[in-house]
């Protein structure tokens, strides 16, 4: 098992932990498949729009994140599951990595991707039902603030009991609603690693929320804070390695293409159609400092043969592939240190050690074993019965037994 501190020196371990190819693979496929719901649902909601295919693809390209022509509700319900999409291929994915790390941690160094999978699949339902609880309770308080303005209508009563009433309950209500979205936020972060590390139903998982956020204020948002940055700056320096592999491949390959290859590149380039401050965002180390990397121009791309698209889009498809990875890296991130973060807080807020607790391997064993050792006492038992029957002078029972 790995030295544990269950300090905010543990804290640092998450970037190390996170690059791990197994662990940006799981993160990679939550967000290749929330994306490609995201962009399917987008692409309807702006046809329910009235906005034809080839407009579309000539303003927005592979990535509709910007520009919503989104007018009637419908519109904008379609658009939001492709978010909700995104968000719970997210959640899951980040589950599988926090498993995978707790696993780690545990010294179990070879668990799978196909055994994170299968536990994913038993313990899904408190991933989504946390937060999901959390904003069927939020929504409960809004509308008991809309039923609040219904009642100031009344005229007189119901102007005097606004009044009266606007410190105690009302005020204090709205109050505890903001923090209920205060925590719902943070829930969409924590209750991945509590699911990953305790195997808790939704009950269980929001309590842990509350109580986390609610006794170890200070610590969790100073190794969040911490965590956020290390993500940031991985997925720079990570990006910045891809953008010179690129170069170089590049720059070998001209040596004999010429200009074919800088006019197949030019086209491949123009189907990132990511808005530039999101490319800023990446290629930056951090917003209002001038510390970046220069990528690729974007631009509307060249006429090409028929085999030249062909590879444009294929290389097209392949540099968005690696803007995935890229981004998966620092979600990994993100996803380890929150199971880090978890198990200090656990170990500080109740002197509960997650990592001696057994695991599932070892509870499949235990389990096995008692089996193994009830069935040998059954038949022992089984024995001594017979054995007693055919004792000297033997009953006419007996001797049936025996023969």
């Amino acid at each position: 098992m790995t030295k544990f501190y269950y300090d905010i020196r543990d804290v640092f371990r998450a970037p190390r932990l996170a690059l791990s190819g197994k662990k940006i693979l799981l993160q990679f496929f939550g967000v290749a498949i929330g994306y490609l719901g995201y962009l399917i649902l987008t692409y309807i909601a702006f046809l329910a729009s009235g906005v034809s295919i080839s407009d579309i693809w000539k303003y927005q390209g592979l990535f509709p994140l910007q520009n919503f022509p989104f007018v009637k509700w419908y519109q904008w319900a379609i658009f939001a599951v492709g978010c909700l999409w995104a968000l719970v291929c997210w959640l899951l994915a980040s589950t599988m990595v926090g498993k995978v790390t707790f696993e780690q941690l545990k010294g179990d160094d070879f668990y799978s991707s196909k055994e994170s999978f299968r536990f994913l699949k038993k313990n899904w339902a408190p991933v989504l039902l946390t937060p999901l609880s959390m904003l069927a309770f939020i929504a409960f308080l809004f509308i008991c603030g809309m039923i609040v303005g219904l009642w100031g209508k009344i005229p007189f009563a119901g102007e005097l009991g606004i009044g009266i009433f606007y410190l105690v309950p009302i005020f204090v209500t709205a109050l505890f609603l903001a923090y209920i979205v205060f925590v719902f936020v943070i829930s969409l972060l924590l209750s991945p690693a509590i699911v990953a590390t305790l195997k808790e139903d939704t009950f269980e998982t929001i309590v842990q929320v509350f109580t986390t956020v609610w006794n170890q204020a200070w610590r969790y948002f100073v190794y969040g804070g911490l965590i956020g940055v290390m993500s940031k700056v991985g997925m720079f320096i990570f990006g910045y390695f891809s953008l010179r592999a690129g170069q170089f491949i590049h720059l070998s390959a001209k040596v004999f293409m010429g200009d074919k290859l800088s006019d197949i590149m030019e086209e491949a380039v123009s189907y990132i159609t990511i808005p530039q401050h999101l490319l800023n965002y990446f290629s930056n180390i951090f917003y209002g400092i001038k510390f970046h990397y220069s990528l690729p121009e974007i631009g509307p791309g060249i006429y090409l043969n028929w085999s030249g698209e062909i590879s444009a889009f294929l290389i097209g498809i392949s540099l968005i592939a690696v803007i995935f990875v890229v981004l998966s890296y620092g979600l990994a991130i993100i996803s380890t240190g929150q199971t880090i973060t978890y198990i200090i807080l656990r170990k500080k807020k109740d002197d509960d050690d997650l990592l001696k607790r057994k695991t599932e391997t070892e509870e499949e064993e235990e389990r096995r074993e008692m089996e193994e050792k009830a069935k040998e006492e059954g038949e022992s038992t089984e024995s001594g019965s017979k054995a007693k029957s055919c004792t000297y002078p033997p009953t006419e029972e007996g001797k049936k037994e025996c023969n």
